[in-house]
C-alpha cells in the first residue's frame, strides 16, 4: 500500500504541475475563465492529483504529502518553460528549488500523527477555514495574496481530507456507515477546495505564476503542519524544531522575493512568446 500510495503521489505532483500551467494560461483567457478550454483542463487535471494525493494521504503522513505536493510549483515552472510560455531564468529556478526544499524540510521535520476520530473541535476549525476563504474572495487583493488564500482554501480540504481519510473507524468508502460528522467534514473539505480554486484563478490572471504558486503552496505546508502539531499529534522528530522553523522562514523569503524584487526583463520572453 505504501509503494502504491508513493506512485500516486508522484502522478499527483505532475498532474498538480502541469494543471498550474494551463490554469495560468486559462485564467489570463479573454473574458471569464470558465469558458477558457484550458482552464477547464487545469481544473480536470486538479481533480486528478486530488484523487491520487487523496488515496496517498490514507498510507502516507499528511505533511508529507504536503511537501512532495509543492514540488508541482517546480513541475509549473518547467513545464512553462519547455512550452515557451515564460523562459525560466537561473534566478527563478534557483529561488523556486530554494522554496519547495524549504518546505520539504518543514514538512518531514514532523513526525505522524495517530489516527483521529472527527471530533467538534475539527469541524469547527474547517467551518471557520472555509468561512475565511469565502468571505476574503469578496476582498480585492494583489495576486500574491489570492495565491496565499488560494493555499488556505486548499490547507483546509487537506486537513479535510487527512481527517476524513485518516478515520480508523469508518472508512469512506462505506458511506452509507458514516456518522454525520464525517459527512460535515467531507462537505466543507470540498467547499473549501473550491474556494481555494476560485482564489487561484484570480491570482494566475497575472502574467507571472511563479509567485502565486509559491504563496499558495507556502500556505498548503505551514499551514496543516500548524494543525498538525496543534491538534492532530504531529510533533517535531527529535532536535527538527529549528530547522522546521527555519524552512518556514527560507520559504517565505523566497516567495516574497519571488513576488517582489524579479523584474519582467529577468524572466526572458513575455507569457505567449516562444523562447529561442
Amino acid at each position: 500500500m505504501t509503494v502504491l500510495s508513493g506512485l500516486l503521489l508522484v502522478a499527483g505532483v505532475l498532474a498538480y504541475g502541469v494543471a498550474g500551467a494551463k490554469l495560468h494560461s486559462g485564467s489570463r483567457a479573454e473574458g471569464s475563465a470558465l469558458r477558457s478550454g484550458q482552464w477547464w483542463l487545469g481544473t480536470s487535471l486538479q481533480a486528478v492529483g486530488f484523487l491520487f494525493t487523496l488515496v496517498a494521504r490514507r498510507a502516507l503522513p499528511l505533511l508529507l504529502v504536503q511537501a512532495v505536493t509543492s514540488a508541482g510549483l517546480a513541475v509549473t515552472a518547467v513545464y512553462e518553460h519547455l512550452t515557451g510560455v515564460r523562459r525560466l531564468s537561473a534566478r527563478t529556478a534557483s529561488l523556486i528549488g530554494l522554496v519547495v526544499v524549504s518546505l520539504a524540510v518543514v514538512a518531514t521535520a514532523s513526525e505522524t500523527g495517530p489516527s483521529v476520530a472527527i471530533e467538534p473541535v475539527h469541524l469547527a476549525l474547517l467551518v471557520v477555514g472555509a468561512v475565511v476563504a469565502g468571505a476574503l474572495w469578496f476582498v480585492r487583493m494583489p495576486p500574491l495574496l489570492s495565491g496565499a488564500f488560494a493555499g488556505w482554501g486548499y490547507s483546509v480540504g487537506a486537513i479535510g481530507a487527512r481527517l476524513v481519510m485518516g478515520d480508523p473507524a469508518h472508512p469512506p468508502w462505506v458511506f452509507w456507515q458514516l456518522p454525520w460528522q464525517n459527512w460535515a467534514a467531507g462537505v466543507l473539505t470540498v467547499g473549501a477546495i473550491v474556494l481555494g480554486q476560485m482564489h487561484l484563478t484570480r491570482g494566475l490572471s497575472a502574467p507571472d505564476a511563479a509567485p502565486v504558486l509559491a504563496a499558495m503552496y507556502f500556505l498548503e505546508v505551514c499551514l496543516p503542519a500548524a494543525v498538525g502539531l496543534t491538534l492532530l499529534g504531529e510533533w517535531p522528530r527529535p532536535g527538527m524544531a529549528w530547522p522546521m522553523a527555519l524552512g518556514a522562514a527560507v520559504a517565505l523569503g523566497g516567495t516574497l522575493t519571488l513576488a517582489f524584487r524579479l523584474q519582467p526583463h529577468e524572466e526572458g520572453a513575455a507569457a505567449g512568446r516562444p523562447h529561442t
